[in-house]
């Protein structure tokens, strides 16, 4: 049979082209990987040349795959609005919506998002990537995602935003062993001014991270250093460091609002206005902004104000 011209071949290879990779397009399709290879024949077959040359780290696009990919990813936005247009004037929500989230926010919003969903749109498909917000914001620039919650400290960025809600940031640390730091010092009661954390051993994220780079930019600023013990770039790896180690990082109340509640963990909150973080639900300005996309995205909101309610985030 004669190759022809169809949207799921382009957007294999626009897919492709983004990744860089036959291996990571497939697996952000969900199809095998000789299925992407054929595809990328068949249409390589059909325009009469080469799209990619093969590497060590994966494929990079020719110069003819540079021309087709500029035609390619509009007219793929366009067939997947007009998709949705009859899909909404039909009643009917459908897709697959990809929404970064940080660790922070990820696991009480992910279980709460495919409830909801699920319940209410169950031809709605999530699909859920978790990262620091720089790798997000870098993915919803390049229009790999939907959606993102990510934390924000000041303006920036081609996406669009909306503010979720602002809340503090906080040295945290084991129950007994910020008590303890804190007798030592003889540091009393109520919020810590920002220089005070000079006297804490501090487990990190490893830059570029958001808050490192707030508390970097500040201890630059006031001319002092921070003592910090570790790097970690993983909040999993930060909390097991302060669980087991007389050790103490910086992070918003979500993101250790568990162990807070089970006594583990106690937080002293910075009282300087800058060290406030805003949580932020972003859109990327590179991808047709779906029914299903939109719909997720006005479900977001209402969680966020379920959560602020019932204690689970906190302003």
């Amino acid at each position: 049979m004669q190759d022809e011209l169809t949207l799921k071949a382009l957007g294999i290879f626009v897919e492709v082209a983004r990744t860089g990779s036959v291996t990571s397009a497939a697996a952000r399709l969900g199809l095998a990987q000789s299925v992407v290879s054929r595809q990328v024949a068949a249409l390589e077959r059909l325009i009469g040349g080469a799209l990619f040359y093969r590497n060590g780290r994966g494929v990079a696009l020719t110069s003819l795959a540079g021309q087709l990919l500029e035609q390619a990813v509009p007219l793929l936005d366009g067939a997947t609005e007009l998709l949705d247009i009859a899909r909404g004037h039909a009643g009917h929500v459908s897709g697959v919506v990809t929404i970064g989230l940080v660790p922070a926010v990820s696991p009480a919003l992910s279980s709460a998002l495919l409830a909801e969903i699920g319940t209410r749109y169950p031809s709605v498909r999530l699909r859920i990537v978790e990262g620091y917000s720089g790798d997000i914001e870098t993915r919803l620039s390049q229009g790999e995602i939907d959606l993102g919650v990510v934390n924000r400290y000041r303006a920036a960025g081609r996406n669009s935003y909306r503010r979720l809600f602002e809340t503090p940031l906080m040295l945290v640390g084991r129950r007994e062993r910020l008590a303890e730091r804190c007798r030592e010092l003889g540091i009393g009661p109520g919020p810590l001014a920002t220089r005070q954390l000079t006297r804490f051993p501090l487990v990190l994220p490893v830059p570029p991270n958001a808050i490192r780079t707030l508390l970097d930019d500040l201890a630059t600023r006031q001319k002092f250093s921070l003592a910090v013990v570790m790097e970690a770039g993983s909040s999993a790896v930060v909390k097991r460091i302060m669980a087991d180690h007389m050790a103490f990082s910086v992070l918003p109340y979500h993101a250790v609002a568990e162990e807070l509640a089970s006594g583990l963990m106690d937080a002293r909150p910075l009282g300087e206005r800058a060290m406030r973080q805003s949580v932020v639900l972003a859109a990327s300005s590179l991808r047709p902004f779906t029914q299903a996309a939109r719909t997720v995205a006005q479900c977001i909101p209402e969680l966020a104000e379920r959560f602020l309610a019932d204690g689970t985030w906190r302003r």
